[in-house]
């Protein structure tokens, strides 16, 4: 039986090339550990403000939000947003907020749990004040 030539690479130095590896993948580790937590590549931000979460107030625009958007409103799900949607297409945008009450399964319980966080925008960019029938 033939032997096989002996390696140029003896023992020790295999060992070291598996440690410089294993140093340079703990360092890449670290590097990337350190930028993700600090996020150096981002810019600098400051509070302008202490607002509590329950002080900020979106209102989205009934006539033109989808209804995936439309299901973060308190007790509209996804049938009911839906249904808003395809009453919107339907019959076209809505004049007033107490219209919702013309789409299924929306009473005024809800319209007026909801009204304070949508509002209404005519085709003329004017925006309806609130539940009032004014601009």
């Amino acid at each position: 039986m033939p032997q096989k030539p002996p390696s140029k690479c003896t023992p020790a130095k295999r060992q070291l090339i598996i440690i410089f590896f294993l140093v340079t993948m703990l360092f890449i580790g670290t590097i990337i550990k350190v930028g993700m937590d600090y996020h150096w590549w981002l810019p600098k931000t400051e509070i302008m403000s202490y607002l509590k979460p329950e002080e900020i107030k979106v209102k989205l625009d009934i006539n033109k939000t989808p209804w995936y958007e439309l299901i973060l409103l308190p007790k509209l799900g996804e049938t009911k947003a839906k249904a808003i949607v395809a009453y919107r297409e339907k019959h076209g945008d809505f004049k007033t907020i107490d219209e919702l009450t013309k789409v299924t399964g929306i009473g005024t319980a809800i319209v007026e749990t909801v009204k304070d966080y949508v509002k209404i925008e005519s085709s003329k960019g004017n925006v309806w004040i609130e539940n009032h029938n004014q601009y």
